[in-house]
């Protein structure tokens, strides 16, 4: 990808949009997150959407990107935009990454982070629970998800309505809200295999 020219400003915020949305800031590496890397074909339909991601800090205006995500049974790809320029396009394809990232994009932010984060919220619950290890653990119910260690609430996940969900981090003074054709249903019902 060519780099992609965006105004200072807006690039900042962009970096600090990314940072703060899918990164679990201050965790010592012990702490962090597992980083969920499911097969594609693990989300169990194809999926074309639109996403609207949205970071809401306590006292600082919300910030907004647009993401489009495809998944088949070969490979997630995400791509990211501000204001309609692209901030980068990640594939993965259950094995490797292909990354092709703007010279916008934070160095400090993985793609596997961000993978991670979609996969917890939209992928179903049981091929979640099955790529966790102790002592992490996840909690699935018909309003959210909660990913514990050690019995600890480390990340939240609530469904909102049918058109979003909503990932936070009780210890970050933050929460990313994706706002999604179906909520946390990627998969229409017609789509799922029985």
């Amino acid at each position: 990808m060519n780099p992609v020219r965006i105004p200072g400003g807006l690039a900042a915020a962009v970096c600090a949009l990314l940072l703060a949305g899918c990164a679990s800031p201050g965790a010592p590496d012990a702490a962090r997150s597992p980083l969920l890397a499911l097969a594609p074909a693990a989300l169990r339909c194809e999926v074309a959407v639109q996403q609207r991601l949205t970071v809401e800090v306590p006292g600082r205006p919300a910030q907004q990107l647009e993401a489009l995500l495809e998944v088949d049974a070969e490979a997630v790809r995400l791509a990211f935009f501000v204001m309609g320029q692209g901030m980068g396009t990640l594939v993965w394809d259950g094995w490797q990454w292909d990354k092709q990232l703007s010279r916008h994009w934070p160095a400090q932010l993985a793609p596997e982070q961000v993978l991670s984060d979609l996969q917890l919220a939209f992928w179903p619950a049981r091929a979640v629970q099955r790529a966790v290890q102790p002592p992490w653990s996840v909690e699935a119910g018909p309003t959210g998800r909660r990913l514990l260690r050690d019995g600890r609430e480390q990340v939240r996940v609530q469904f909102i309505g049918n058109s979003a969900v909503e990932i936070i981090y009780p210890g970050g003074p933050f929460t990313l809200r994706v706002e999604s054709p179906g909520g946390s249903q990627l998969c229409a019902p017609a789509q799922e295999p029985s």
